[in-house]
């Protein structure tokens, strides 16, 4: 797993969501109430996330993702969550997948993991190399016809434009796993290269090391068809006209009741918070395609919620006799 270029080690909490996929608020939750994990603190408090924990995360996300609580996976020893891992890989395939079935070939676009294999080929057990090159142009002229599996390449093999690089890697072979060895990078960075879906390990490894970085990552991918996948729901109203327009909020939210009755206010303050959160969710700017799904959710789903509470206003209004 990657480091940061920053004084202090290890990575911070947005950085490990961006390469385990996790939002900062559920690695905090399972940290704080399972254990899952034990960040360092910086000099000024922070979190700071090892490569152990990054590792750590990403296998009990794909585990918990499968359906397993993770209560009772949280402390679990890699090992252990590496074999429930490999299970439900066969189970998905339903029993059909065997070692002759995954994936065989591999490219190399990293000279110095290269010259390792030379020294050592029988280190990367069954995989056939399809190509390897110190440089990326003659790389891409490759790929299309040797077709691997799996490409590793060196992040500084990727030159200045990884992320345009990678795209072109991906477009040229659809290999089922993309590895991308560094020593050192911007944390910004490597999010943006694993929500572009490639792997990210932290060099200098040794070849044994290679190879549990790939084993692990393919089981990961393997389990893909048994992940819970929580579909948007579709009864949000994404266009619900409204019943009052912001300057009859107002007023209802200032209105004194005869009777000392504060519902229109409260429930005229209600209407406006969800309006409020409606038009941010609208706006919010999005990075990925996922993110812009979800904000369209929320706000099709505060639509729903405000034209609820406006119609639960409306009918307050016709009980105080109340017309705005």
């Amino acid at each position: 797993m990657p480091r940061t270029t920053t004084a202090e080690p290890g990575y911070a909490i947005g950085t490990v969501a961006g390469l385990t996929g996790l939002d900062p608020h559920t690695i905090r939750a399972w940290e704080r109430r399972y254990g899952a994990v034990e960040p360092q603190r910086g000099p000024r408090g922070m979190r700071r996330y090892d490569d152990e924990a990054v590792t750590r995360l990403q296998l009990l996300k794909a585990v918990t993702d499968c359906g397993e609580p993770i209560g009772a996976v949280a402390t679990l020893p890699d090992a252990a969550l590496r074999e429930r891992l490999g299970r439900l890989a066969g189970m998905a395939a339903d029993g059909a997948a065997g070692p002759g079935q995954r994936p065989t070939s591999i490219a190399f676009l990293a000279p110095g993991l290269y010259s390792q294999v030379g020294a050592d080929a029988a280190s990367l057990g069954g995989l056939r190399v399809a190509a390897a090159e110190a440089e990326l142009a003659p790389l891409l002229e490759k790929l299309r016809d040797a077709s691997p599996e799996i490409v590793v390449t060196e992040l500084h093999c990727l030159g200045s434009e990884p992320l345009h690089h990678l795209e072109q890697i991906q477009d040229l072979c659809e290999p089922s796993l993309i590895l991308v060895v560094y020593d050192f990078a911007k944390g910004s960075e490597l999010a943006r290269l694993s929500r572009s879906g490639a792997r990210l390990v932290r060099g200098p490894l040794r070849l044994a090391q290679l190879r549990q970085a790939i084993e692990d990552f393919l089981t990961i991918e393997a389990t893909a068809s048994r992940r819970r996948v929580r579909p948007m729901p579709t009864d949000a109203v994404p266009d619900a006209p409204r019943l009052y327009d912001d300057a009859q909020l107002a007023r209802l939210m200032e209105f004194q009741s005869a009777v000392q009755c504060e519902c229109p206010s409260h429930v005229a303050s209600l209407v406006a918070s969800a309006l409020g959160f409606e038009r941010y969710s609208k706006d919010c700017e999005s990075v990925s395609p996922e993110d812009a799904a979800l904000h369209r959710y929320l706000a099709a789903a505060s639509a729903r919620v405000r034209h609820e509470l406006e119609t639960m206003l409306e009918r307050v209004c016709e009980h105080e006799g109340i017309h705005i």
